[in-house]
């Protein structure tokens, strides 16, 4: 791009903002010969500005600011064309979905990229390739997003209390002969202690369980063994299976953790909720698409949850949900081992990449492989409460 496009594109951005936001001088007055609108336009561009409140008129409007924006870009083809075929195309309205929104119409940046919607991850500041991604949504800043960040104890109710959850079907018969959880035992938003459920007779039911806390806490505000049993009330081992049509799409917080949730009208017509985790990045699924869900029924709060640990995605085949615990990258720091439960464990600090301190159960020592001071490690895990520190107990380490 020349200089002189460059700066006329920069002197027409600015014309459009200031007569949008009501600034002074004639609406798209001629600037170098860039703007020269006629009395159609200039007319429609005072009653905008005769508005008080812009965004109550918003979609009343936005045709005729869209044809002032086409109308724009013709005087400055060379300009645009660049940015409009770099960009991905249009979509209908009843196509989009909940991962792409209208344009804000007060982002000038977006008027003259070739489409009308954007992505719902978008970060002030950061690059976006106009792709929606579950990974940037978790830190989008777009205040159009309409993909909410609802916390746990409102989707649920006030007395959900469960965090990171793992099942093992070892031998892949469609029950899952354990289930393993991490619990806040005394309300401090911090996992204390982990439940570990058992089904000895493969009949889908869990028979027992054990209850470990992970170190000396604060009273708990729940006795612990009404926490295990209130769970494996709502426990079942059996694999079940739901096939329907994706509803709503929802993103739960509990603490740091964040799980992709689905709302999905099986074909009995029942809505059941579905949990896809926290890494769900490879599921391309919108509203209104169709896929079969595979994994275990829980109560949680008020609700009855499939928590996914695969799913059929028609066209793509099966696809199995990554459970791991929250993701971590950072530098070693130092090792050492340290006894837990009678074990030696390796232990390593780690500097992450927003430089902040992490001490990481990496496992058995005999099992774990050392790795060396300054070698970078991403580790995944779940953040737990030892004594008066946080520890991240690792479930899958990678070089």
């Amino acid at each position: 791009m020349t200089a002189v496009v460059r700066d006329r594109v920069v002197q027409s951005r600015e014309v459009c903002h200031a007569a949008l936001s009501g600034g002074g001088g004639a609406p798209f007055a001629s600037v170098d010969g860039v703007f020269n609108f006629g009395p159609r336009q200039s007319r429609a561009l005072n009653n905008i500005k005769q508005k008080v409140h812009p965004m109550k008129f918003l979609h009343r409007q936005q045709p005729i600011l869209r044809s002032l924006v086409a109308t724009a870009a013709v005087s400055f083809p060379l300009a645009c064309a660049p940015v409009a075929m770099g960009q991905t195309g249009d979509f209908d309205a009843e196509d989009r979905g909940s991962k792409v929104e209208d344009d804000a119409w007060y982002d000038i940046s977006e008027w003259f990229d070739g489409n009308d919607y954007n992505p719902t991850d978008e970060a002030i500041g950061r690059w976006d390739d106009e792709v929606f991604s579950y990974e940037d949504a978790r830190t989008s800043s777009d205040s159009d997003n309409d993909q909410l960040i609802i916390p746990a104890d409102t989707f649920y109710g006030e007395d959900y209390n469960e965090s990171y959850v793992s099942y093992e079907d070892r031998d892949e018969d469609g029950t899952y002969e354990r289930s393993t959880r991490y619990i806040d035992s005394d309300g401090d938003s911090l996992n204390d202690a982990y439940v570990t459920y058992d089904d000895e007779d493969g009949d889908g039911l869990y028979e027992n369980y054990d209850y470990s806390e992970l170190g000396s806490t604060s009273k708990n505000a729940v006795p612990p063994s009404k926490i295990a049993q209130s769970v494996k009330d709502g426990l079942s081992g059996k694999r079940h299976e739901v096939k329907g049509t994706v509803r709503d799409i929802k993103t739960v917080q509990r603490g740091n953790e964040y799980s992709m949730m689905m709302q999905v009208k099986s074909q009995d017509g029942k809505d059941i909720w579905i949990d896809l985790g926290g890494h769900a990045t490879g599921v391309q699924l919108f509203e209104d698409d169709e896929a079969t869900f595979y994994g275990p029924m829980v109560k949680r709060g008020d609700k009855t949850v499939l928590v996914a640990t695969a799913i059929d995605l028609p066209k793509h085949g099966m696809y199995k949900v990554e459970r791991s615990g929250s993701r971590y990258t950072g530098e070693v720091q130092s090792t050492k081992t340290a006894k837990v439960r009678g074990k030696e464990h390796l232990v390593v600090k780690l500097k992450t990449e927003s430089d902040k301190m992490m001490t990481v159960d990496m496992g058995l020592a005999s099992k774990a492989k050392k790795p060396s001071e300054g070698d970078e490690v991403t580790v995944t895990g779940v953040p737990v409460k030892i004594g008066d520190r946080v520890i991240l107990i690792a479930d899958k380490k990678q070089s």
